[in-house]
């Protein structure tokens, strides 16, 4: 593939299959090419592929909902939004994190916009439930951030594909596995958000935990409309377990936890976050005091890469010498995906373009080395990182620890795993 001038940010190869050759891509509008005055023929009709954004940008979860947004934003920024002939337009929803705001406005984007693929939501609830709309109405869904488990497990389809990021449990299964093994801890608390994503992060934690002989002795549960988490660290304070980890959805409860936890003056050196707890947002709002920091994620802005080191240019130039957390990585990546498919079979759409895409393999992607399982979900590096700060003076979480490979079923038989109950509360493995 030929990469100059449009950025892919590490994209090694993209693999057309004879069913796919160009010939049969062709929208069904599209005219046959016409003869020009030389007796050649003129360029393909040009196309436009709209897409349909849907991401919280007010509310709770707004930081990280924009920042999904100017993930997006920022490709199309630096390389245009026109690729070999088709353009690409986007229009943004704001589903405030909701599940039924999601729907409608999923509903608005396809009956009325008639938007060829949506991208998005954020927050697991409301991405499963436009995964589902989405499949019935035949229209492709491109996850970004969403790491609902059952995305790619018991809802997968040949319409929905998570492009930047990993299940919830999958990204977390390592954090346990570290936490006991090179972190050197015997017991743990948890405090997770109360519902899917939570669930299954902190399912993901207890298993790679306990696989490893570790001994979880209390689970704790904030609803994610929480912002004063004291309660919940006094109960920490109270387990006496030899560390913690916390995960949230991203936005405003991973400074507000570490608010209430260093206000009662606990160790940090005791505290794993997830991804989300910990992505850029907290670092800017958190400062200095938190660099030592440790978290588990599929992305550490702060590794040795050439295609890292490339997005963190092009977006400190973008947002005035901010560094991209995960949020920024999952929506830049999947515009890189799309804008890859356009340049090499033309306008593609439904079935075709979700599968042009998992046929993508990495070397060395923004996140590593990635591929594609068979249930459209990621397969790829899980860094456990710390906090430092660098010469230009900002935050950076950086890899201390890389499990590489890692994918959604942790040894098992797909097809057994997926008779298990969902996580919950009550069932974490």
């Amino acid at each position: 593939m030929t990469t100059a001038p449009r950025r892919w940010i590490g994209l090694v190869g993209l693999a057309a299959t004879a069913a796919l050759v160009l010939a049969a891509c062709a929208p069904p509008q599209a005219a046959e090419p016409e003869p020009d005055a030389g007796g050649g023929t003129e360029a393909a009709v040009s196309e436009t592929l709209k897409v349909g954004y849907i991401s919280p940008v007010t509310g709770n979860f707004a930081v990280a909902g924009q920042e999904m947004v100017d993930g997006w934003n920022l490709y199309w920024e630096l390389n245009g939004n026109e690729v070999n002939g088709v353009t690409v337009e986007t229009i943004v929803e704001d589903d405030a994190g909701n599940p039924e705001i999601s729907l409608t406005k999923a509903a608005k984007l396809v009956e009325q916009d008639e938007v060829d693929v949506l991208v998005g939501p954020l927050l697991a609830n409301t991405a499963l439930a436009v995964a589902e709309y989405a499949e019935s109405v035949g229209v492709p869904n491109l996850h970004p951030v969403a790491a609902s488990d059952d995305l790619t497990q018991r809802n997968a389809n040949g319409l929905t594909v998570r492009t930047g990021s990993m299940g919830g449990s999958q990204a977390n299964y390592p954090g346990g596995e570290w936490a006991a093994t090179e972190g050197g801890f015997d017991t743990a608390v948890t405090l997770c958000a109360d519902y899917a994503f939570g669930w299954e992060s902190c399912a993901g934690f207890v298993q790679g935990f306990q696989d490893n002989g570790g001994e979880v002795v209390e689970q704790l549960w904030f609803p994610n409309s929480t912002t004063d988490f004291s309660t919940y660290v006094s109960q920490i304070q109270a387990a006496g377990a030899d560390m913690v980890y916390v995960a949230t959805a991203g936005g405003a409860p991973g400074p507000n936890f570490l608010t209430s936890y260093l206000g009662l003056g606990l160790d940090m050196d005791k505290l794993l976050l997830n991804c989300c707890a910990a992505d850029q947002g907290t670092l800017r709002a958190m400062g200095d005091q938190i660099v030592g920091l440790k978290s588990v994620s599929y992305w550490a802005e702060g590794r040795e890469s050439e295609a890292v080191a490339e997005l963190i240019e092009a977006y400190k130039e973008f947002s005035g010498g901010n560094v991209p957390g995960a949020y920024i990585a999952g929506g830049y990546i999947t515009a890189s995906l799309v804008a890859s498919v356009l340049e090499e079979q033309g306008y593609l759409t439904g079935e075709e373009l979700v599968s042009a895409i998992t046929e993508s393999t990495f070397e060395d992607n923004i996140f590593g080395r990635v591929s594609f399982d068979e249930y459209n979900n990621t397969v790829g590096p899980v860094y456990i990182r710390e906090v430092v700060k660098r010469d230009d003076g900002n935050l950076y979480n950086t890899p201390i620890a890389t499990y590489e490979d890692v994918d959604q079923w942790f040894g098992q038989d797909p097809e057994e795993a997926l008779q298990q109950p969902n996580y919950s509360q009550d069932f974490q493995g």
